[in-house]
């Protein structure tokens, strides 16, 4: 499982709460699968993590979306013990990683099934998505064909850089992505993915089968 600093915080933050609090947190999250912060807490609830418990909202939506995050692991991989180890390397205390295995016990086998019935809420979600053909000469060279066009009297090639030539042909497609964190309006952020025709190619001869993996998570 992959751990970033969102779930560190949260770690820190469930930390602090004591544990009949956390019971109820993590009990919440376990109750309605996928479901944001606003959707398992009332705004009297919300208010008392601010001011009783120095807990803010936004801290409470990252508790929220990490764990939902950690339990959509367990329930696609099954490996709660590795799970537990992960978060007790992050600093997860051992009563509060008893708190979420009591509650995996209990409500499990029905989270695994309602999960599967709706969308999982994640830490980032997909603000717009773009696309464009660039041709970048750097990266478009493709092999010359008639390479004795490039020998010398010897036979050899005096520059190897002369068997390749720049080509439209070869075009590098870029993705580019902007997500923001959930329950946040103002900060997003933006990654691009590059693909050369060989990459995009092999992408699309695969899709199927990545299709075949995704189903079997879901």
């Amino acid at each position: 499982m992959k751990v970033n600093k969102n779930l560190q915080d949260a770690i820190i933050n469930l930390n602090s709460l004591s544990i009949p609090r956390t019971e109820i947190v993590i009990g919440r999250i376990f109750s309605k699968p996928g479901q944001l912060y606003k959707d398992l807490f009332t705004e009297d609830e919300i208010k008392k993590f601010q001011n009783n418990l120095n807990i803010s909202e936004q801290q409470l939506a990252n508790i929220v979306n990490a764990f939902t995050f950690v339990l959509m692991h367990v329930v696609a991989e099954r490996n709660l013990t590795q799970v537990e180890e992960v978060l007790a390397q992050n600093g997860m205390s051992q009563d509060h990683i008893e708190v979420f295995r009591q509650q995996w016990i209990q409500y499990g086998n029905e989270y695994s099934i309602r999960i599967r019935e709706k969308p999982i809420a994640v830490q980032d979600v997909l603000h717009s998505f773009n696309w464009k053909i660039s041709l970048q000469v750097d990266e478009s060279r493709l092999p010359q064909k008639n390479v004795a066009n490039f020998m010398n009297v010897d036979g050899k090639i005096e520059d190897a850089n002369d068997l390749y030539s720049y080509d439209a042909r070869n075009p590098a497609t870029t993705f580019v992505f902007e997500t923001k964190p959930s329950g946040e309006t103002n900060k997003v952020d933006k990654f691009s993915i590059k693909f050369q025709k060989a990459q995009i190619q092999d992408l699309f001869e695969n899709l199927e089968s990545i299709q075949e993996s995704l189903d079997k998570l879901i």
